[in-house]
C-alpha cells in the first residue's frame, strides 16, 4: 500500500490543498470533486495615448515704461494702466494736479481714469477734447480732464490756488474711490461765499484783465464788488462782465440808458460799486465761467490819481436747486443820531418804531423776506449833532461811513432828525447810500440807509413806508415808476433809466397802477405793495439769507 501523500507532506512540513485526491478510485458513494482553475486577469495590450496639450501663458512684462501700450496695470512700472474709453491707452504716471503732468510731457494733463475700482486721476490725453474746466460738457471725452459733472468739465487740483473763484479743491467721488478736483462746496442751505478777485495796486482809468468766477448749477446770483481802498474821491465800475455764453451783460463802453441791463447796477460810483446778475425777471442763471473787468477811475474835475489800491471781489449766492426760496432774512441795525426822545435804549419800547417795524415786516413778508432788528445804537454825541439833519450829500456820505467796523450781512438804517430840502437830494425824506448797496461791505460812502424821524410827520404809515422803501432800493429795487419822464437818446440829462419803468414785467407800467406800489418814486403812506418780481430780486441779494 502506498504512503498517504498528504501524509508525507505534512510530516515535511508543507501542506496539502484540500481538492487534492490520489489515484486510486473514490469510493461509490462518494462523487468525486474536481477544482475548476482559477480565472487569469489578462490585461489589454497597453495603446501609446498622447497628453492633453497645456496652455502656457506667455511671461507679460511687469516694467513697461510710461506710455507703452498695456493691458492691466501689473504690466506698468508705473503700477498704472490707463484704459477708459476716450483716454489715450498706455502706461501712466499717476498724477495730484496738471502741472505735475506738464513737467513730464507738455502735450499731457491731469485726467480722469474711471478704472473699475474706481476713479484715478493719471497723465494722458484725452482724444479729441477741447472743453477747458468750467466749460459746458455732456459726457467726460469733451473735457480735457476726462471729467464732466454736474454739465461742466471739473480739473484735477492739489489746493484751491488751482481753482477758479466759486469753486474749492475737494474729494469728489468716482465709483469705489475718490479723486481731487475744483468743484463747488457741498451745501444743504442758502450759502454766501466770499472771493477776491483782485487785491493790490491798480492803474486808474485802467481795467483789470478779466477775472473768472464759477457758477455752479445751484447758484442763485453772482454780485461783483470794485472798491477803492485808498479814499473816496475816484470812482468805482465794475466795467465788464461776461456770460458763459460769450454775452456781454453790462459793457461801461456800450452801457445804455435806453434799456435794462441784465446786471443789476449802476455804472461807476465813487469809492464803490456793485453789480448782480440775474438783474431783471426772466433772466436764467447760466452755470459755468463768469468773467468781470473791474477798474478805478479818475473825477475828471480833480487832480489825476495814476496808480491806486483796489479790491475786487465776488459774492456767489447758492442755494438746493438755484432756487431764491422763501423765508429767508434781512438783517437791519439801527442807528439813531439826533432825535428828540429817541435813543437806543429805549427804541425797544417805543410804540411809534416798533409799529413801523412791524409794517415793514408785513409789506416784505408778502413777498418772502423776514425782517430782523439784529440791535440799535446811538451814533456818538459830536456826530449825533452833526447829522441830525442831513445838509448836503457830502455829509450823508460822511455819516454812511460812520459804519466802519459793522461786520457781516447787515443793512445799516440810520435814523435822523430830518433831511434838508437843500441837501440836493431832491426833497427826500429817506435816501439808500445805492442800488444795489455794497453786500455786507460797511465804512463807505454807500454803507447804508438814512430815514428822516421828523419829515415823516410823526405819522407810523410814512415812517414805514420809508423803512422799506429805502431798504428796498439798498436791495436792488428800481422805481417802479420815475417822477422825471424816460430817456429817448443817449447822452440825455435830466431823464429817467430805462423808459422811466422798472421793466420788470410784473409791475405796472402806468401811474395809476406804480403808484399803489412800495417803490413808487413818492409815497402816500398807503402804497405798500410788492411784486413777486420785486421779491425775486430782492431775494437775490447776498445779505438776504
Amino acid at each position: 500500500m502506498r504512503p498517504n501523500l498528504c501524509l508525507l507532506l505534512a510530516l515535511a512540513g508543507l501542506g496539502c490543498g484540500a481538492s487534492v485526491t490520489s489515484s486510486a478510485a473514490a469510493p461509490a458513494d462518494v462523487p468525486s470533486v474536481v477544482d475548476a482553475p482559477a480565472p487569469v486577469d489578462v490585461p489589454p495590450a497597453p495603446v501609446d495615448v498622447p497628453p492633453a496639450p497645456v496652455d502656457v501663458p506667455a511671461v507679460r512684462p511687469t516694467d513697461l515704461p510710461l506710455g507703452e501700450a498695456c493691458r492691466s496695470d501689473q504690466e506698468c512700472a508705473s503700477g498704472v494702466c490707463a484704459q477708459t474709453p476716450g483716454v489715450v491707452a498706455g502706461c501712466a504716471q499717476p498724477c495730484g494736479d496738471d502741472d505735475a503732468c506738464v513737467a513730464i510731457n507738455s502735450q499731457l494733463a491731469c485726467v480722469l481714469d474711471r478704472a473699475p475700482g474706481g476713479g484715478r486721476l493719471v497723465c494722458g490725453q484725452v482724444a479729441g477734447a477741447e472743453t477747458e474746466r468750467a466749460g459746458a460738457c455732456s459726457e467726460d471725452v469733451e473735457c480735457l480732464s476726462g471729467f464732466c459733472l454736474d454739465g461742466l468739465c471739473h480739473n484735477a487740483c492739489s489746493d484751491d490756488s488751482m481753482c477758479p473763484a466759486g469753486w474749492r479743491c475737494g474729494a469728489q467721488a468716482v465709483g469705489a474711490r475718490s479723486v481731487q478736483v475744483c468743484r463747488a462746496n457741498p451745501i444743504t442751505g442758502v450759502t454766501v461765499e466770499d472771493y477776491v478777485l483782485f487785491d493790490g495796486p491798480s492803474a486808474v482809468d485802467r481795467s483789470t484783465m478779466p477775472l473768472e468766477v464759477v457758477a455752479s448749477p445751484d447758484t442763485v446770483s453772482l454780485t461783483w464788488v470794485t472798491q477803492d481802498l485808498a479814499g473816496s474821491d475816484l470812482y468805482a465800475a465794475v466795467s465788464n462782465v461776461t456770460a458763459p455764453d460769450a454775452r456781454a451783460l453790462v459793457d461801461l463802453r456800450s452801457w445804455n440808458s435806453l434799456r435794462e441791463q441784465p446786471v443789476r447796477m449802476i455804472p461807476s460810483r465813487l469809492q464803490i460799486n456793485t453789480a448782480t446778475f440775474p438783474g431783471r425777471m426772466g433772466e436764467p442763471m447760466v452755470p459755468g465761467l463768469f468773467r468781470s473787468t473791474h477798474a478805478l477811475l479818475n473825477d475828471r474835475g480833480g487832480a489825476s490819481v495814476a496808480t491806486r489800491a483796489m479790491r475786487a471781489l465776488v459774492r456767489v449766492k447758492r442755494a438746493p436747486g438755484g432756487v431764491a426760496a422763501n423765508g429767508w432774512t434781512l438783517r437791519v441795525r439801527v442807528i439813531i443820531g439826533g432825535v428828540t426822545g429817541l435813543n437806543a435804549t429805549n427804541a425797544r419800547t417805543n410804540t411809534r418804531l416798533q409799529s413801523a417795524l412791524t409794517r415793514m415786516r408785513s409789506m416784505y413778508a408778502s413777498v418772502g423776506v423776514n425782517v430782523f432788528v439784529d440791535g440799535y445804537a446811538d451814533l456818538l454825541p459830536a456826530d449825533g449833532a452833526r447829522f441830525s439833519v442831513i445838509d448836503s450829500q457830502e455829509e450823508l456820505r460822511a455819516l454812511f461811513q460812520r459804519t466802519a467796523g459793522i461786520t457781516g450781512d447787515v443793512l445799516t438804517v440810520f435814523l435822523v432828525r430830518g433831511i434838508s430840502s437843500s441837501a440836493g437830494l431832491e426833497n427826500a425824506i429817506g435816501v439808500a447810500g445805492s442800488i444795489n448797496g455794497p453786500p455786507g461791505i460797511s465804512g463807505t460812502v454807500s454803507s447804508g440807509v438814512v430815514a428822516s424821524w421828523d419829515n415823516t410827520f410823526g405819522r407810523t404809515d410814512l415812517l414805514a413806508q420809508v423803512l422799506a422803501h429805502e431798504c428796498g432800493h439798498y436791495l436792488g429795487l428800481w422805481h417802479t415808476m420815475e417822477r422825471n419822464p424816460g430817456c429817448t437818446m443817449a447822452g440825455q440829462a435830466d431823464c429817467s433809466l430805462w423808459g422811466g419803468v422798472d421793466n420788470l414785467t410784473d409791475t405796472p407800467a402806468t401811474m395809476a397802477g406804480a403808484s399803489r406800489y412800495l417803490m413808487y418814486w413818492t409815497a402816500t403812506g398807503s402804497n405798500e405793495l410788492l411784486s413777486a418780481g420785486q421779491g425775486l430780486m430782492m431775494r437775490g441779494n447776498p445779505i438776504i439769507h
